[in-house]
C-alpha cells in the first residue's frame, strides 16, 4: 500500500474524532458534558491546529510545503477570479437554505438548533477565538479533505468518483461532533447542513484545483462570521 494512502485513510475521520476528543476534556474540566457542547468553538479551533500540524508532515513527507497549496496561479488570476465570482452566487443559498429547511422540517422552528449551538461564553475565550478559529479553520479544513486527501484518493483510486465523495461525506459527517449533542434531530440536521456546499466545493476544486486558496478565504470569512454571531451572544 502506497505510503501516502495511509495518511489519507487516517486524516478522513481524524477531525470528527479530535472534535469529540476535544469536547470530552472540556466536559471533564467543566464537570458537565451538557455546557462542554456550548465551547464547541474552542473544540475547533484546537483540532485545526492538530491537522495543520500534521498536514505539514504529510506534505514534508511527500517533498511538498504545504503553504504551497495556498499560493495563486498567477497565470490565470482574472479568469480564475472570474470563475470563482461566479461560484460565490450559488454558495449563499447553498449553505444557507438546507440550514433553515433542515430546521423547519426536523423542529419547525428555524431557532431551534441555533440556540443549541450558540450559548455565551467567557468573552476574554470569544476575543481570542475571534482571530484564532477563522485563521486555522482556512487553513485546517478544506487543506485537509481537498488539498491533502483527495489529491491521494484520485491518483490510487480506480473509480476517481470516489476521490470526491469520501472526503465530501467526511467533511459534512464532521459536523456531527462540532458540538456532539446526543440528540438523534441534531445530529441528523449536522450531518446534513453543509453537504451541498461540501458537494459544490468538492466537484468544483476535483475539477479547477487552482481554485483552492479562493475557496479557503471564504471560509475564513466565513468562519469568521460565525465567531462574530458567538462574540455579540456572549456580550448579552
Amino acid at each position: 500500500m502506497s505510503s501516502k494512502i495511509l495518511p489519507s485513510i487516517f486524516l478522513l475521520p481524524s477531525r470528527l474524532l479530535l472534535f469529540l476528543i476535544f469536547q470530552l476534556f472540556i466536559a471533564l474540566f467543566l464537570n458537565s458534558f451538557e455546557q462542554s457542547a456550548k465551547y464547541w468553538i474552542l473544540s475547533a479551533s484546537v483540532t485545526n491546529v492538530l491537522s495543520i500540524t500534521a498536514l505539514i508532515y504529510v506534505f514534508k513527507l511527500d517533498g511538498l510545503r504545504f503553504f504551497d497549496l495556498f499560493s495563486f496561479d498567477k497565470t490565470s488570476v482574472k479568469k480564475d477570479i472570474l470563475i470563482f465570482l461566479g461560484i460565490t452566487l450559488v454558495c449563499g443559498p447553498i449553505v444557507f437554505l438546507p440550514n433553515y429547511y433542515l430546521s423547519i422540517w426536523l423542529w419547525g422552528d428555524s431557532a431551534i438548533p441555533y440556540n443549541m449551538m450558540f450559548k455565551p461564553i467567557p468573552l476574554p475565550m470569544v476575543y481570542v477565538l475571534l482571530i484564532l478559529f477563522p485563521i486555522t479553520i482556512a487553513f485546517g479544513e478544506l487543506a485537509t479533505y481537498f488539498g491533502y486527501i483527495m489529491p491521494v484518493l484520485k491518483e490510487h483510486l480506480k473509480r476517481k468518483w470516489l476521490a470526491v465523495l469520501f472526503p465530501v461525506i467526511f467533511l459534512s459527517a464532521q459536523h456531527c461532533t462540532l458540538p456532539f449533542i446526543p440528540d438523534l434531530k441534531f445530529l441528523l440536521y449536522r450531518l446534513l447542513m453543509y453537504f451541498p456546499f461540501a458537494c459544490l466545493i468538492g466537484i468544483t476544486l476535483y475539477k479547477r484545483p487552482r481554485l483552492f486558496p479562493y475557496f479557503a478565504i471564504m471560509h475564513g470569512l466565513l468562519d469568521f462570521g460565525t465567531a462574530l454571531v458567538l462574540l455579540e451572544i456572549s456580550k448579552g
